[in-house]
């Protein structure tokens, strides 16, 4: 089997109730975490290639970065399958991971997130996972969603320091916030999601 790659398209909702200047730079700091093969275009629509390892997760951090920024969200394909030609910019790359992550975004309607790869057992399982996922990460607020944030862009860090890195006064609130936000949760379906993704890669 060709080497497969996975590709997000997105877009952030209600963007135009926010000055860009606020939200676009933390966009571009959420994409880079991941890779620098992305592009920002129409404004608000974004596309990524992010390693296998890391696509689901990825969607995640999207999320609780914009949303700390009220009343953004993301609305997010994800598509796994091969790059025939991949470019500087992903955007002038062909191959069917880029033709899956359209699709997959194309076929949102209301929901939040979507996946298309070339294994449909797969796409069938982790939609309703991430969907349910992603229903738990909409009743987000400010605190938990920057939480989230800050816990998976630290994935060594104790609560304590994670604390410390949040400027929160106890190190309580770490907990508590992450309870709030259904994180352990959430991460159990990101983590067998990816692992069962990396098994058919």
């Amino acid at each position: 089997m060709e080497k497969q790659h996975a590709v997000i398209t997105g877009d952030i909702i209600s963007s135009r109730k926010v000055d860009v200047q606020k939200w676009l730079p933390i966009l571009q700091q959420s994409l880079q975490y991941y890779s620098n093969n992305f592009d920002i275009f129409r404004g608000d629509s974004f596309q990524i290639a992010v390693p296998i390892e890391h696509c689901i997760e990825a969607i995640f951090l999207l999320k609780s970065t914009m949303r700390t920024v009220q009343p953004l969200d993301v609305r997010v394909g994800l598509g796994i399958g091969e790059i025939s030609y991949l470019d500087l910019h992903i955007k002038n790359s062909a191959g069917d991971a880029l033709i899956n992550s359209g699709e997959a975004f194309d076929t949102l309607e209301k929901n939040f997130v979507g996946v298309k790869s070339p294994w449909s057992d797969w796409d069938e399982t982790t939609t309703i996972m991430l969907q349910l996922a992603t229903e738990l990460a909409n009743r987000w607020t400010f605190n938990m969603a920057e939480t989230v944030s800050m816990t998976i862009k630290n994935p060594s860090a104790n609560q304590r320091e994670l604390a410390k890195l949040l400027n929160r006064k106890y190190q309580s609130q770490i907990s508590t916030e992450l309870g709030n936000a259904n994180w352990h949760k959430i991460k159990i379906a990101i983590d067998y999601c990816t692992k069962e993704l990396i098994k058919r890669c």
